[in-house]
Order: structure tokens, then C-alpha cells, then sequence
């Protein structure tokens, strides 16, 4: 059973019964992240996500986890673009307690200002951990070029000096601003009947989320243009990363959206590992996915190659592109694809940790349900023509970004993509 209970206050759940599993995986799903934010305070979302594990009134941040560590549960939170997310994974008979430890978090997080100081220490090496980790650098590069002034283009970890100078005020201002009710979904998904579910949130979370919230979370629609960005730096590795148009979240091509990229660049059978890596050797790393949010979408390709192999494998990826675009998908493509789709997402539906992600955001974005049988047919349904215009639309070499991080190449890198 599958379903959506609404809440006098606006805050929504996502519920999915599952009996034949003996655990129970609870997401608290805020529409807040660093696609809300501005330049000034870059950061905050990711940071806040961190001071709630900090203390509570009634439990250190050492008594938060060995409370969850003896109930045999797991604990966990993710900021990404658009979302915050608090969840838990227990076994049936602990749901209570997982429930009630995340309203706790939520709810009674006191923001000790020593504690914010310190945390500032971890978030800081978190940064610098990222900015060793080159392929992460090339793809936050990517997002910057591609959308521009539009908050998805910045990262979600923040600039070190916005980090430095938050304050206490600054979080609970930004908490009471963002943490909305009508923008919220407490997503449960497992063994646990559908009344308990809701007599529990009922309990631990209604009326407990701001209900003076007036921002718009819906990101701006960005029209994209040619960018080239670059970092030299003295590394082995030479890191490469295409941006070019995607579909919204949701959009009626979303699901020929993920076939293409099953197909073009989704896993080893991919046209692009098969040609770049396996054929021609140009990188042992090469791969596509796509981005989708409200308003906008992304579809990056990455490569990892040596300096002197850089013009060569953009060559052979472009090729690759323009005989996609003249030539499209071949039926047995369109059939293998499918099928992994079909294979993904039924696997999915086995872990109620995927599957309480997957009904908070779509909930939140769309406040619908996810349905497998609805999606199944949707992927069955998928036609050639559907992918020819995903093809047409998506990788369309006028409005293709490009970003570099590695030795300086010998070929320039403003003519690589024309």
C-alpha cells in the first residue's frame, strides 16, 4: 500500500507498506539546499545539516549516536541542491524511537555556539577534502559554468568564508525561514501499519515546523549558454567534464531521458566506456548522468584521461555525440535498455531505505506517490522516437559546457567544443 496523508499544518507523508520486510527506513525531507541560497551565505544548508547532530537539550552529540547505536538503528543526513534529508534504518520494533530521535534532532537542537565553532573546523576539512578529490572539482567547475548566476551553479558545501562567519542567529533565522511545514514530507517506508505511521508523526512532528514560511523553493528556469572553465594543476590525471541540456524533474521525457543515458555513457556496456575506454584506451573512467530539478536539468559526461590523451578523447566522445544525434538509438539499444531500467527499479523497491528517498522527493516535488506499476508501464511504453528527441534536445553542441582540472593540456580547450 502506497499512499499520502496530509497533516493540518501542510506537512505531508509519504507512506509505503511493506510486510514482508522486518525494517522500517524514516526520511524527514525538507525542500532546502543549497539551490535556495545565495552567494552570501553559500553554505548554510549544509551546515545547518551538520549542527543538528550537535546536542539537544536532553542528549550530547556522543548520546545521540550511542542512543541510536543501542537500538541497533543507523543514523543519517545528506544536503543536496534542493533537499535536506534526516533519515533512519531500524528493525520494525524500533520505529518509535528512530521517530522520536529525529524530532528530537529537529526540534530541540540547541546550536551551542562553542559546538558552531568547532563544527566549522570539520565542515572546513570537509571542503578541503573535496578539493583534493579532483573529479569532484571538475564537476562542481561544470555546474558553475553551466548555470551561471543561478544558485544550482554554486556548491552545496559552501565558500570557506561564508563557513567562518555564521553565526547562531544565522542558523536559527535561516532554519525559521526554510523549514516549512508545506514544504516538508516525513517519508516511512517498511513494516509498519499505515494508522502507526501516522499516529507517530501526528505525534513527534506536527505542529512542531515553522507556518510563517513565505519563500519560494522552486529554482529559477536558466538559460544556458557555451562556458570553458579550467584549473591547471600539477596532478597525474587530467580531469574533463561536458554539461549540456537536461529535462526537469518529473518531465514527460524522464523516463527516455534515463534510457539514453543507460545507453550512451549508464555503465560498461555504454557506447562511450565501450569506444573511449575498452576500443580506443583514451580513460579508465568515463561515464554520463543526469541532474534533474524543478525547473532546470543537467546531463554531464565525464572523462578521466592523461594530459596528452585530453584532445583525443573529446574527439572521440564528440564523434560518439554527432553519430548519436544522425543516427539515434538501434531497436535492440531501445530493448536492453528497458530492460535495466525495468531491472533498477524493481530492485529498488526491495530496500526500504531506497524507497523512503525515493517517496520523500518525489512527494516533495511532486506530490504524487511513487508507483512501480505506473512507472513500469512508463519505461515499457518507452519509443525511438521519444529517445530521438531527448537525443535532439539534450545534446545539442551550441549550448555544451566544458571544465578541465589537471596539467595544462597543448590543445586549447575553448576549441574543443567548437
Amino acid at each position: 500500500m502506497n499512499k499520502i496523508y496530509r497533516f493540518p499544518s501542510g506537512l505531508r507523508l509519504a507512506y509505503k507498506y511493506s510486510p514482508a520486510v522486518r525494517s522500517v527506513g524514516i526520511a524527514v525531507m525538507t525542500a532546502v539546499g543549497s539551490g535556495n541560497e545565495t552567494s552570501v551565505n553559500n553554505g548554510i544548508s549544509h551546515f545547518i545539516e551538520h549542527m543538528y547532530f550537535k546536542g539537544t537539550k536532553d542528549k550530547s552529540s556522543f548520546e545521540i549516536v550511542e542512543y541510536v547505536d543501542g537500538i541497533g538503528a543507523q543514523i543519517n543526513a545528506f544536503t543536496s541542491k534542493q533537499t535536506t534529508c534526516f533519515y533512519t534504518l531500524s528493525i520494525d520494533s524500533q520505529a518509535e524511537n528512530c521517530i522520536k530521535i529525529l524530532s528530537e534532532i529537529l526540534f530541540d537542537s540547541t546550536f551551542d555556539k562553542e559546538e558552531i565553532e568547532r563544527e566549522k573546523g570539520v565542515v572546513l576539512e570537509e571542503i578541503s577534502m573535496c578539493e583534493d578529490d579532483n573529479s569532484d572539482v571538475v564537476l562542481d567547475m561544470l555546474a558553475e559554468g553551466y548555470f551561471g548566476k543561478n544558485p544550482l551553479g554554486m556548491t552545496i558545501l559552501g565558500e570557506r568564508d561564508n563557513i567562518k562567519k555564521f553565526t547562531r542567529d544565522d542558523l536559527i533565522s535561516y532554519i525559521s525561514d526554510n523549514y516549512c511545514a508545506e514544504s516538508s514530507v516525513v517519508s516511512i517506508s517498511g513494516n509498519l501499519p499505515f494508522d502507526k505511521a501516522r499516529d507517530l508523526v501526528e505525534k513527534y512532528f506536527e505542529g512542531k515546523f515553522s507556518s510563517n514560511c513565505k519563500r519560494d523553493w522552486y529554482d529559477k528556469r536558466c538559460e544556458t549558454k557555451k562556458s570553458v572553465l579550467s584549473k591547471f594543476k600539477d596532478i597525474e590525471q587530467s580531469n574533463i567534464a561536458l554539461g549540456f541540456p537536461s529535462f526537469e524533474y518529473d518531465s514527460k521525457y524522464s523516463m527516455a531521458e534515463a534510457l539514453v543515458n543507460t545507453v550512451v555513457g549508464g555503465g560498461m556496456s555504454s557506447r562511450l566506456f565501450q569506444e573511449v575506454r575498452e576500443k580506443r584506451g583514451l580513460a579508465y573512467n568515463v561515464y554520463t548522468y543526469n541532474s534533474s530539478y524543478i525547473n532546470n536539468g543537467i546531463l554531464s559526461l565525464y572523462i578521466g584521461t592523461n594530459v596528452e590523451s585530453v584532445k583525443k578523447a573529446v574527439d572521440c566522445t564528440l564523434e560518439l555525440i554527432e553519430d548519436l544525434k544522425k543516427n539515434g538509438l538501434t531497436k535492440r539499444e531501445l530493448e536492453r535498455g528497458i530492460a535495466q531500467l525495468k531491472g533498477n527499479y524493481v530492485l529498488g523497491q526491495e530496500s526500504t531505505g531506497v524507497m523512503m528517498r525515493v517517496n520523500a522527493k518525489n512527494v516533495l516535488f511532486t506530490d504524487r506517490i511513487f508507483d512501480i506499476d505506473e512507472k513500469l508501464k512508463d519505461i515499457d511504453n518507452i519509443t525511438l522516437e521519444q529517445t530521438r528527441d531527448v537525443i535532439d534536445y539534450s545534446y545539442d553542441l551550441s549550448k555544451v559546457s566544458l571544465s578541465y582540472v589537471g596539467k595544462k593540456p597543448d590543445c586549447d580547450l575553448n576549441k574543443l567544443i567548437g
